[in-house]
């Protein structure tokens, strides 16, 4: 049987704790650095980055009725319903795909129009139509 060593155990639980405690340490800091730089975004998303522009949705139209579907600014499909006008703007980086279907539920006209940096690079002029999608790529500012 082999006898306890009191030594050894009690430095192998000081270097245990050590070791815990710089990786909780370094879990705080990344977190720290990280939600920082989340939160500065979230209270300035107008903050310029490089190759990005200012990008703004618009739907325009009489119809009471529309259900507008878009790429939102985390370039996922957001979908919602009201009736026109209607704006959306964020900030996104050169090369992205930009995309707004408005779907006339009713009477009226309905258009879109995209626009980055206050110029217009996608329209679909105001119609009497069932749908009207304006489409883009985000140009190199």
């Amino acid at each position: 049987m082999q006898s306890f060593d009191e030594k050894g155990h009690y430095k192998t639980g000081i270097r245990r704790s050590w070791i815990m405690a710089i990786v909780f340490i370094s879990i705080a800091i990344a977190i720290g650095i990280f939600g920082n730089i989340y939160a500065s975004k979230l209270k300035n998303p107008d903050a310029v980055t490089p190759n990005s522009a200012r990008i703004e949705y618009q739907v325009t139209g009489s119809a009471p009725n529309v259900t507008i579907s878009y790429l939102n600014d985390l370039a996922f499909t957001a979908e919602l319903n009201g009736p026109p006008p209607w704006k959306f703007g964020f900030r996104a980086s050169a090369g992205r795909n930009l995309f707004i279907k408005v779907d006339n539920k009713g009477s009226g006209t309905i258009g879109c129009v995209i626009t980055s940096g206050g110029k217009p690079i996608s329209t679909q002029p105001e119609s009497v139509t069932p749908s009207a999608t304006c489409m883009a790529v985000v140009p190199q500012e």
